[in-house]
């Protein structure tokens, strides 16, 4: 079940100077940095700013939603005739997958770690 927007995320190719601009210049709240390839700020109502480093060039901003069994959500989609352009990756600090919408747009499907989840 999808339960919220986990985060918008948004490609970058210079990590510095993206987080002195979200951080310095928009005022933003750093709340997680992962490598130097993942960053996240928060706005003032809680909502998340992903910013990477190894999305592919030219990839536009993308919308993540945040589900509470990806797994079972990745199959549900499945048999509803949704394409899945990346089956489910676990990487130790979430889960995540990539539909296509009806209009070709990707969308992430993501599940924290629950020892992360607020």
């Amino acid at each position: 079940m999808i339960k919220k927007v986990a985060f918008i995320g948004h490609r970058v190719t210079d990590m510095d100077r993206a987080k002195k601009f979200y951080g310095e210049v928009l005022g933003l709240d750093k709340t997680a940095e992962y490598e130097g390839k993942w960053c996240e700020f928060d706005t003032p109502e809680g909502k998340t700013i992903a910013l990477d480093t190894f999305s592919p060039e030219g990839t536009p901003p993308y919308l993540s939603l945040e589900t509470d069994d990806i797994e079972a959500e990745v199959e549900r989609l499945k048999q509803a005739g949704v394409e899945v352009l990346m089956d489910v990756r676990d990487n130790k600090v979430c889960k995540m997958a990539i539909i296509k919408d009806s209009e070709g747009n990707g969308i992430m499907l993501h599940q924290i770690a629950p020892e992360r989840a607020k």
